[in-house]
């Protein structure tokens, strides 16, 4: 039989059990990566079902007889020890291989990691290198536009403001700029609007990914003929590259305009010498590093034939080299690499080391050249060497993040190091007493470093640990206290609080909470993997009064003991000494455990809010109100429409209904489901939409989020009104549209990953247009397993 593989967060592929034996005893697998085939109830653990199978002897008759089930066990011990004895040698193998390709075997990690951060005073920050970034885009753009624009459009002033306000967001220009996105809007909407810096402006600004390609592709043409220097023309064309992806057959000739305009930006004034830090920045870790990745060769050659760039020469083949070494390598586990393979990544790795080093010793006091050095020494040298590097690049900056990042990966189990290392690398980075940096932070970085390590499942975090939780404490009020960071502080609280809540200080979030007066950011309470928009009233009720009973009625919601719950909440909801806010809690709870109750006796219920004010939704996007002839009437924000219940449907369920498109300046429209934990500010979640635009013409479409990460699927949609109907089964989805099936258990969707904690909501994105959207007839139950 053939398993499914889920493994470090993500669905690998279809195996059959043999397969997936011999990658477990290899150490390619953990035992507790989850596996599923049909027939089984849930997922499980890979070594459960290992176990299982080695257990089902053949029998030639119903029962074996007492010596045959001695025989068994012993044949059975003998073959674990048998795996044990041939997974050891295995490891030697790997371990001596490693040695003999120039790793070396390391401690766990602690000491190096216990080693302090040492600094100057007067070592740069990333504020400095923003002030260095932005008056380099001020002279590419602001004075390119007024050198090179036309000024006679009755648009000049505000396309020369929305230039400046970009600069201004993302470099730290003066506050209280006018937004670019909405300049961006205004200035596209007018047709005399020709110049391609302004479009391409405008094209980075906008939210929506099809206009945004729109506008690109206008900016890109125009500069073809226009009088602007290269560096636009060269940002422009890779931009719109990596919008469009790498397997857009645009891709290559906007590559090779890319890579002319780069040649021309070294010649032409875009590019000074003074600019070598900045041209690698954005090749090797940032807008440019896709490009840099798919034309390494020619534009290492082109800064090699530049003259007066020659740290910058060396800096890019050194990454390029980096980059090689791997690749010839592969991603897989050591024992899976070939010789030849192993003979590559020494080679590239010998003449990065080069590169890099020559680099550094050129201009020691920048910090992109020692940074690389770190993920150099990560594939042949140690940890100390690592170490080393990571120093000399903190001397340079202290809070540079790809530094951070490469030491914190070396100090991985899996390489030179240990939890305890992780967390000792975060506690030196808190005791650097930086908080005028995002220096201290790293230790939160560390911390979920290694809750990736433990393969917690979502909202499962370790920051109530003895070993954790001072130090996090301690790292929010130091940023509290801190004068450079007064203008955030209500940030720092709302996530101090919810910290302290899934650490299980109840004392000090509700601290946090009254600081902010019970309001805490509502961006602050999302991406934790589990729904926290109840969060300040349960703290209210857990730290009230009652807030013994609030934690017993609690246990019975996390236990799914329905009835019991029920009761509790209820007799605490109608006690009369039950404070407000404690009120209102159980109240909220109440109306999500009452849907919950009818789910599990398989019942279809209505899902869709009773008004804007419904106790067991959640509303991030858009307006609705409720028709009196119970449509839900929703007319779509910016960012689309998007609202969940708190009622938890779990991993397998079923939605119908129906959606009418009222009015749409466009006649493009969206309409869809959104599931797991449903969340406008990132995509760790689901979304099926039904939607029309002249980009993709009319599909259906299965995505992470709203994210181009997606599924699509060809159909016809009506003008006016669409019925659907939706299904997911062990995490693999059907649908029907007008009652034909659009998404048929479909290889795309078979990475879908839902919870038993699993939300639903309603909501799609926008199409740069408005719309009005009608639901009708939204229902949902709970299904079982397919046979």
């Amino acid at each position: 039989m053939e398993y499914h593989l889920h493994c470090r967060g993500q669905n690998v592929g279809v195996f059959p059990l043999g397969e997936l034996r011999r990658r477990r005893d290899a150490g390619e697998l953990s035992g507790e990566d989850l596996v599923w085939r049909e027939g089984m109830t849930e997922w499980a653990s890979l070594d459960s079902v290992l176990q299982a199978s080695e257990l089902v002897l053949p029998q030639k008759s119903k029962r074996l007889p007492l010596w045959g089930k001695v025989t068994a066990i012993v044949l059975v011990l003998v073959s674990l020890t048998l795996t044990w004895f041939v997974a050891v040698k295995v490891l030697q193998g790997i371990r001596q291989t490693v040695t003999e390709r120039g790793f070396k075997n390391s401690s766990d990690g602690i000491e190096i990691a216990n080693k302090p951060a040492v600094v100057d005073a007067k070592t740069l920050t990333e504020v400095d290198v923003r002030k260095r970034k932005g008056a380099f885009r001020v002279r590419q753009y602001v004075d390119g536009y007024r050198k090179y624009g036309r000024h006679t459009a009755a648009w000049d002033a505000d396309a020369l403001q929305m230039i400046k306000s970009w600069i201004a967001v993302n470099y730290g220009g003066p506050v209280g700029m006018p937004d670019p996105k909405a300049l961006g809007d205004k200035l596209v909407a007018q047709a005399d609007c020709d110049d391609p810096l302004v479009l391409m402006v405008a094209g980075v600004n906008t939210i929506e990914m099809h206009e945004a390609i729109r506008r690109l592709e206008l900016a890109v043409a125009g500069f073809a003929s226009s009088k602007h220097q290269a560096y636009p023309k060269f940002y422009a064309n890779v931009y719109l590259a990596t919008e469009l992806g790498n397997e857009s057959p645009r891709t290559q000739s906007l590559d090779e305009a890319g890579l002319r305009y780069f040649k021309q930006a070294l010649a032409d004034g875009s590019f000074q010498p003074g600019d070598e830090e900045e041209i690698a920045d954005i090749l090797v870790s940032d807008w440019g590093k896709s490009f840099f990745e798919r034309n390494g060769d020619a534009v290492c050659e082109a800064a090699r034939q530049a003259k007066d760039y020659p740290w910058l020469a060396l800096v890019l083949e050194g990454e390029h080299e980096t980059a090689e070494a791997w690749k010839v390598r592969g991603d897989g586990f050591a024992n899976t690499v070939t010789r030849e393979g192993w003979d590559g990544f020494a080679s590239h790795l010998a003449k990065a080391r080069t590169a890099l080093t020559q680099a550094w010793e050129m201009h020691p006091e920048w910090r992109l050249a020692p940074s690389q050095m770190i993920y150099v020494s990560l594939g042949d040298a140690d940890v100390g060497e690592m170490r080393t590097w990571f120093d000399r690049a903190l001397s340079a900056q202290i809070d540079y993040s790809p530094a951070w990042w490469h030491m914190r990966w070396g100090l991985r189990p899996r390489w030179y190091g240990s939890h305890a290392a992780m967390l000792a690398l975060g506690v030196q980075a808190l005791d650097t007493k930086r908080f005028d940096t995002d220096v201290p932070r790293v230790l939160f970085d560390c911390i979920k470093d290694i809750e990736i390590e433990l393969q917690l499942p979502p909202g499962k975090h370790i920051y109530g640990r003895s070993d954790i939780w001072p130090h996090l404490k301690r790292m929010y009020e130091g940023y509290l206290a801190e004068p450079s960071k007064a203008q955030w502080r209500d940030g720092w609280r709302s996530t101090y609080a919810t910290v302290a809540f899934l650490a299980g200080d109840n004392k000090v979030a509700r601290e946090q909470l009254e600081t902010v007066n019970w309001k805490p950011v509502p961006e602050n309470l999302t991406g934790w993997g589990t729904d926290l928009s109840l969060m300040p009233l349960k703290v209210a009720a857990l730290t009230g009064k009652a807030g013994a009973k609030v934690e017993a009625a609690e246990e019975s919601y996390d236990l799914r003991d329905l009835a019991e719950a029920i009761e509790l909440y209820t007799k605490l909801n109608a006690a009369p000494d039950t404070d407000e806010q404690t009120h209102e809690f159980c109240g909220r709870r109440l109306a999500a455990l009452q849907q919950e109750k009818l789910l599990a006796k398989g019942e279809w219920i209505e899902f869709m809010p009773a008004d804007d004010q419904d106790s067991n939704w959640v509303f991030w996007g858009g307006k609705i109100r409720r028709l009196p002839d119970g449509a839900l009437e929703v007319e779509s924000g910016p960012r689309g429409h998007g609202f969940y219940s708190r009622t938890r449907v779990g991993r397998d369920f079923e939605v119908t209904g129906e959606f009418e498109v009222v009015h749409s300046s466009t006649k493009d429209f969206q309409a869809g489901l959104l599931m797991g934990l449903p969340d406008g500010n990132n995509s760790d979640w689901y979304a099926f939409r039904m939607k029309r635009n002249a980009s993709e013409g009319q599909i259906v479409s299965l995505s992470n989020g709203w994210t181009r990460r997606q599924a699509t699927f060809k159909t016809t949609l009506n003008d006016v009104t669409n019925s659907f109907q939706f299904r997911i089964r062990a995490n693999v989805a059907d649908a029907w549209l007008n009652g034909n099936q659009v998404l048929h258990r479909d290889a795309s969707n078979n990475a879908m990953r839902l919870y038993n904690d699993s939300m639903l909501g309603i909501g799609a994105f926008n199409d740069m247009n408005e719309t009005v959207i009608r639901y009708r007839n939204v229902k949902v139950r709970r299904v079982t397993m397919a046979p």
